[in-house]
Order: structure tokens, then sequence, then C-alpha cells
């Protein structure tokens, strides 16, 4: 058995070019704004090729293939459909199903055919929460592409695995022990650990997380799927590119922001909303590269002071004094007084409050109120996890369980609309132009807007003009959140939050035309002007009394 190249005995795949198959054919009236070329230190990178703009489409990509992630909650293996404790054992390989119609669904007969061939029996006794048993079967999928699909296979081995890296990670050996040793001794392969390993790799390096809605599951399917040109595009904490997974599994690309001619089309590899040593850290583990963006590079975060502290003895703020630190690991210092606060604490105290944030979770407002008190004094008003939780805040006042919007005071509407701000004041830095949380953050302001305005003017308490006036931010934020949000999978949540604005903006715009024409007495009246003129005598409109007047 050949383990190298593209399983036919060729040389190994040329890395300073496109995998092939990875550019796919245009469609009709599609035109190509991008190249692919190969740069230093980036590797392969797209290039635009012509000015793009916010919004525009700048490519489509299909996944080589899709599977479970890592670790997984248990779920059907033909469509990914979450499972509870009632699902179906396939007939021929007992791994879990919706039902029969599953069997030859989507890529589980990849898996099946291996399995069934084996005799194995899969035993859900020990199963949980989340499952490292699901690890095998992607790089099983990946591995059955040789015969089953070589031209994607061809692909597939044209892309980076970093084995020489991550050798030296932990990843290696736990993917012996769960994909290697388990697909050997489980499902009888006779693939070699090192072709495994190198699929492994790819797969670690490149994929993506696959989100979709599928019909009648609790909530959305999140897998990974490994998409070829994307995987192309470079990475920087604040890149210029949003992508969106159809419910199809497609991946559409689009320009988050301008890009001019000659400027790289990038991508985030990491969370955008991790200060600097988390994302940094995350992409050396997970990605194996140190990022040394201008983001990264600088200690303040282009301004947002995203990771500082409160310093305990100023209250200045406590910077990392090397941000690009080779291991990460470099103390804070106040930048008004000079003091020094040691890594290890700082790291201890972010850990802490994000264990605390985790626990809490996102549907007590109450408690996420009491977390932003609690640590107010210690951490920078935009620091990572003061963000976070506004962020939740923001969407939690009048989503909980049991509460409506039209419940909230107007104490709360206010406080719900100031999280908001807070959170796109950050956003106006890290991720201008379109974004997902952009889009959520602004239509949740809006609704606290129209509710606010919608009690005053019921009550009778604004003018005319003063309802003209307080409709135009409402307008403003729905056409901004139906930019952001109108390539979203219209199954998703944050794709039916387009079609709710959509809805709105429509609304709105009639409101303001009937506001228009509503009689007067729907309104305050308004303010009545008056200038005190002073009382003038004859003598007053002498010009020779007020040329006195004015001399003395």
């Amino acid at each position: 058995m050949v383990e190298e190249g593209d399983g036919r005995g060729s040389a190994l795949p040329d890395k300073t070019k496109a995998p092939p198959g990875a550019v796919q054919e245009l469609q009709s009236g599609e035109e190509r704004r991008w190249r692919l070329e190969y740069q230093e230190p980036f590797g392969r990178c797209l290039i635009a090729t012509a000015n793009l703009s916010m919004g525009d489409v700048i490519y489509r990509d299909n996944p080589i293939i899709t599977g479970p992630k890592l670790t997984s909650a248990l779920l059907c293996l033909g469509c990914y459909k979450t499972l509870t404790d009632e699902h179906y054992d396939c007939s021929k390989c007992t791994w879990t199903l919706c039902g029969p119609e599953c069997e030859t669904e989507g890529y589980h007969p990849y898996e099946c055919k291996v399995f069934s061939k084996a005799n194995f029996k899969l035993n859900l006794a020990d199963f949980g929460d989340k499952n490292p048993v699901y690890e095998c079967i992607l790089p099983l999928r990946c591995l059955m592409l040789r015969e089953a699909d070589p031209s994607k296979w061809s692909t597939l081995q044209a892309m980076e695995s970093h084995d020489e890296i991550r050798q030296k990670s932990d990843f290696w050996d736990i993917e012996q022990i769960n994909v290697c040793d388990f697909l050997r001794k489980q499902a009888k392969v006779e693939y070699s650990d090192a072709l495994m390993h190198t699929i492994c790799g790819i797969l670690d390096v490149n994929c993506h997380e696959v989100r979709s809605n599928v019909p009648g599951a609790p909530d959305e399917s999140r897998v990974r799927g490994l998409y070829p040109l994307c995987a192309m595009m470079s990475h920087d904490c604040t890149c210029n590119t949003q992508h969106t997974i159809m419910d199809d599994h497609s991946m559409v690309v689009v320009a988050s922001r301008n890009i001019a001619k000659g400027q790289q089309i990038t991508g985030i590899y990491t969370q955008l909303l991790s200060g600097t040593t988390e994302r940094r850290k995350h992409l050396r583990y997970c990605k194996f590269f140190d990022c040394v963006c201008r983001r990264c590079s600088d200690p303040t975060e282009l301004g947002t002071y995203f990771s500082a502290l409160r310093c305990t003895q100023c209250g200045g703020p406590v910077l990392c004094k090397d941000p690009l630190h080779p291991n990460n690991t470099a103390d804070y210092r106040c930048t008004e007084c000079g003091n020094e606060v040691p890594n290890s604490e700082v790291n201890g105290l972010t850990c802490l409050i994000g264990a605390e944030i985790a626990l809490a979770g996102e549907n007590d407002p109450t408690i996420l109120e009491q977390l932003l008190e609690k640590y107010s004094s210690l951490l920078n008003p935009n620091h990572f996890h003061i963000i976070a939780l506004k962020s939740s805040l923001s969407q939690t006042y009048g989503r909980v369980a049991g509460t409506q919007m039209t419940d909230l005071s107007a104490g709360q509407l206010g406080r719900k609309m100031q999280c908001c701000r807070d959170v796109l004041l950050v956003l106006d830095v890290l991720d201008p132009g379109i974004s997902r949380l952009r889009g959520i953050m602004e239509y949740e302001l809006q609704v606290a807007l129209l509710l606010l305005l919608q009690r005053a003017f019921v009550q009778r308490q604004l003018t005319r003009q003063e309802v003209l006036q307080r409709l135009h931010e409402p307008l403003l934020l729905l056409q901004s959140v139906s930019m952001c949000l109108q390539h979203e999978a219209p199954s998703c949540f944050e794709g039916k939050i387009y079609t709710i604005a959509q809805r709105s903006l429509a609304e709105v715009l009639k409101w303001r035309e009937k506001v228009k024409l509503m009689p007067e007495e729907k309104f305050l009246p308004p303010p009545v002007i008056t200038f005190d003129q002073p009382k003038l005598s004859e003598q007053d409109l002498t010009l020779g009394d007020l040329l006195r007047k004015i001399g003395s």
C-alpha cells in the first residue's frame, strides 16, 4: 500500500501552489476578483485583484468532507442531528443514527463499510456529554477518499499538516490512542501511523466548525468540515472577511469591509473577543504558528485596552510588557505608576473569571450583573471578560425564559442599551464593518430604543418632531443589521434575526410616514417660544441717546 502523495505513487504535492480542485469553477456570471499566491512568511494566501466593497461575496467554498468534532455529544453520523436516549443503531455497523433512512445519508457509508466488515460493536454504556470515540470518524472518512473520490484525496493531500511541529505536541499522543490505535484494533484498517497522523494534522490545521440546522434537531448541529479554498486565506486578528456556513454546508465568504486591490484577503482562526495572550496561545497550540499581526503587536490592542487590568495602586491601565513574548508569559506593568504584576497572577485571575462566567451561564441577568460589579475594580472597562459579560447581558435582558421585552422597566431597557453600545464601541475598532456580533448587538439596541419610544408616544410625552427624530437611529440600526446578517443561513439564529429585521424595517418606515400625518392631539404640543422685548421710550429711539448710553 502506497502511503505518500496522492495514493498512486506520485511525488509529494507542491505546498506553494493551490491544492488541486481547491479553486472551484465559476458559476455563470461570476467574476473572480482574487488570486492565490505564495508569500513569505504567510505561505499560500489570497490577494485581491480588484477593489472589493464591504458586503461583496468574494467566493463560495464547498467542503471536501465533513464529520464529528474531536469530542461530541451523541449524534447521528448520517445527518448530524443531536440524539437523545431514543436513537437507532445502524443495522450494519451499530453506530448511532436517527433511523434506517440515515444508513445511506451523507458520509456514513464510508465508516459503515469499514466497521461492519470488522464486526465492530459500539458500546453506548460509556457515552456522556462529550465522547472522544467520535475523534476517529472524520480521519477515517478522509482515508476512505483515496478509493471513493481520488480527486478529493488529491486536494486533501496538498494541504498543510505541520507534522514536525505536531509530533512534539500533546495532540500526537492523543491521536495515537484515539485514532491510530483505535482504527487499527477496532476497525482493522491497514493504514500506517504516519499517514493517519498526517490526516489528523491536516484536519487540525485546516478544519472549520460547521453550523447548520437539521430539521427536527433541538439545536444547531456543530460538526467540522474541510474547506480547501478557505484554508488558503491567511489569519489576521482584525481580518477583512466574514464567512458563513449555509444549511447545505457550503461556505460563503464576504468582504467585511472595503479591501483594496493588491491587499491580502484574510480570515480569523481564533476567537475575536479573546485577549492577545489567549488568542496567541490558541493559535500556537491548535494552528502551530505565532501571530504577530498589528493587534497582537500592540499592548493596547489598537487602543481598546482589551486585555488591560486596573492597577490596584493608582487605577491606571496595566498592560502586557511584551505581547509577542515567545512563550506568552511576559509580565504586566501599569502605564501610569509603573507597578508590575507577574504574568502568573494575571493568568490566574483571567482563568478564574472565565471559569466563573462559564459557570454563571447566560440565563440570569442578576448573576451577570453581580459578576460585572465584582470584577470592575480589577479589570479595564473594555477588558474582554467585561465585554463578554455585557454582550451576554444585552441579549439576556428580555430574552430569559418567562420574561418578555415588554416586561422590562425603563431602567432595564436603558441598561440593555448601554451594554449594546459598549460592545459596539469595541467592535468599531476590532471588527469594523460587517460583523455577525454587530448585527446582533444592533438588533437588540434598536428593540430597546423602539420600546422606549413607543411608551413615550402612547403617554403623549413627545412632540411630532421628537418622535421623528427618535425613529432615525432605529432605522439606521435595522439597515445595518440587514447588511451584517444578509448572508446568514435562513434556519440559523442570525438568519432568523435578519428576517425579523427586514420586517421591522418595513414596519418602522410605515410608522414614520403615519406619524407625519397623525392629528396634533396625538403629540405633546411643541413649546411656545417667546422673547421678552425691552420697553423703549421715545428717548431710547434717538441715535444720540443710544450713542451716549454706549459711550457711558
